[in-house]
């Protein structure tokens, strides 16, 4: 039987992604253990993504390749 890891607040961190023109916002990121990562924006779940072998793909919800991909590079930075 497969354990469901939590999502951890403690460890959250945000990022500036540029959806658009001048549409800029800052997005909370809470990460689990597995590997996989809650995205937040202003208090609503965006989008949840799986990170392996760096590389992102989005397992719930809906992301424009370009945010996904921005996202990608400012967690390869979190984690360096």
């Amino acid at each position: 039987m497969l354990r469901q890891l939590a999502f951890i607040p403690q460890h959250q961190f945000h990022v500036l992604i540029n959806f658009s023109g001048q549409d800029e916002r800052m997005l909370a990121v809470l990460p689990n253990e597995a590997g996989r990562f809650r995205v937040v924006d202003q208090g609503k779940f965006v989008a949840e993504i799986n990170f392996e072998h760096n590389n992102c793909i989005c397992c719930k919800g809906k992301l424009k390749p370009r945010v996904l991909s921005q996202l990608e590079h400012q967690i390869k930075n979190h984690y360096a």
